[in-house]
């Protein structure tokens, strides 16, 4: 099909042209692993892949073309309506698309300043993986730099990083992949390398990433801890518990060694070790263990809630449907403590997600209903962790489509990250009304639980809080 060209009349200002790619996807919300991977789940072709455009022009993939028109004003545009046109030229054929802009005599910072933020975990050896290059190769830190780029534009809170290579580790790869690098001599000594890992967090950083440093692999899904054996030449594995004497023997001298090692760099206080969805027990007895032998470190958990375990938490995460206490959550509070919601694949199709088959207005709600709860931000698990077929399909055999990343391979991102930003900019709006009594009563209506379950109400709740905000 021909190019089509797009002009801009109206308020001055920029604009920003994203031409959105069909994603197949299924409609398997609320099923993971074994029960994802024994349905039969409807297929459908969703606009997500959202591809930035050199310039106002684009090539037309398909008759039903979907794009994002996105204008933003300059500052000395004065207050008041003001009307404005798109044209479609595509060979001197022509459309125009007009409309009025109400620009308010307000003014908004930028997200820099949110006292809100987001935690999507980073999978930068999937990253690598898609490209095909060897990890931590000069291509490969361009490509985390882009990625950080993005994350900052969305608030990112925390820089995710791991012992070995990734969150869940289910191959064994050579020693120089590994984020930290360990070694065990023949005389049975461990040492370390954490130049990966030094540059990776310095890299998050120099892009205004600094909240946070979340280190996991303590306490895996899988179990398994890795190292490189000098006296066999290879890395080896070993599964363990906490509590083991396999275990212990491994973590201490790490956890001691790295504790120095982020006194060295001036990271403690930012620096939590964080463990997903684990026994809570077990992640009590851990917590208690780990304060004994490196007092310095803070650790982080995501999944249901526990009132013994939150006090040993710096970092705290639950599902959307978990409502800590008032009394609870004050305790926290007033112990500087963060707190946050996230969603994964368990929620069911009609409650709130940021999945291919959501709703986009759900991202609206999953913000402001933590920020409605008095929570510090919102949790995601996987930012980018791809497929080999990611640019055309999102279907995985354990997870429902959209589970697994926000963004796709070669700096594009997703229709759902451009609302993400948009959802964030209204938690910035609701943030200068904080002192308006109205904004309280809109604040209590959108904690109401029955939203989490009711899509209708939960959408009017989400347009009623637009229109307050935007008034």
């Amino acid at each position: 099909m021909a190019e089509v060209e797009i002009s801009y009349q109206g308020p001055n200002g920029t604009q920003q042209l994203f031409q959105l790619h069909e994603i197949l996807a299924d409609l398997s919300a609320g099923n993971c692993g074994a029960t994802k991977s024994k349905g039969d789940f409807g297929k459908i072709s969703v606009p997500d892949r959202a591809e930035l455009m050199s310039g106002m022009k684009f090539n037309p993939t398909s008759e039903n073309q979907w794009l994002i028109l996105q204008l933003s004003i300059s500052n000395d545009v004065v207050p008041g309506p003001h009307s404005y046109s798109f044209t479609f030229n595509q060979k001197g054929n022509k459309s125009e698309v007009k409309g009025f802009l109400k620009v308010k005599d307000r003014y908004l910072e930028g997200l820099s300043g949110l006292n809100f933020y987001t935690d999507f975990w980073q999978f930068p050896i999937a990253m690598a993986d898609y490209y095909k290059i060897n990890p931590w190769s000069d291509q490969h830190w361009l490509e985390v730099e882009k990625m950080f780029n993005q994350l900052s534009a969305i608030n990112q809170h925390s820089i995710t990083t791991q012992v070995f290579w990734d969150l869940y580790n289910t191959k064994i790869r050579p020693l120089d992949q590994m984020m930290i690098q360990i070694k065990k001599s023949s005389s049975g000594k461990y040492s370390y390398d954490y130049s990966t890992f030094d540059r990776y967090v310095l890299t998050g950083m120099e892009k205004g990433i600094s909240g946070q440093i979340s280190v996991h692999n303590l306490f895996p899904w899988n179990k398994f801890i890795f190292y490189y054996d000098e006296s066999k030449g290879k890395v080896v594995s070993l599964q363990t518990q906490p509590g083991s004497a396999e275990y212990n023997e491994f973590w201490k001298p790490f956890l001691q060694n790295f504790e120095e090692h982020l006194k060295s760099k001036n990271w403690p206080r930012k620096t939590v070790l964080f463990i997903d969805e684990r026994d809570p027990g077990q992640t009590i007895m851990l917590a208690k263990w780990v304060k004994e032998i490196a007092p310095g470190l803070s650790m982080g958990y995501s999944g249901d809630f526990n009132s013994t375990l939150s006090s040993l938490m710096k970092d705290y995460s639950t599902p959307v449907n978990v409502v800590i206490q008032p009394s609870e959550l004050s305790k926290r509070i007033l112990a500087s403590q963060k707190t946050s919601i996230y969603t994964s694949c368990f929620e069911q199709p009609n409650q709130p997600n940021i999945l291919l088959s959501s709703d986009l207005r759900d991202i609206y709600f999953l913000t402001q209903l933590s920020k409605a709860r008095g929570y510090d931000g919102y949790l995601r698990w996987a930012f980018n962790l791809w497929s080999s077929e990611i640019e055309k399909s999102a279907i995985y055999s354990d997870l429902p489509s959209g589970d697994a990343h926000l963004v796709y391979p070669n700096g594009q991102v997703s229709l759902r990250y451009l609302v993400l930003e948009d959802a964030l900019e209204e938690i910035s709006k609701l943030e200068l009304f904080a002192k308006i009594s109205n904004t309280a009563s809109m604040i209590n209506a959108i904690n109401r639980y029955f939203l989490i379950n009711i899509e209708k109400d939960r959408f009017q709740m989400v347009k009623a809080m637009k229109n307050y905000l935007n008034d």
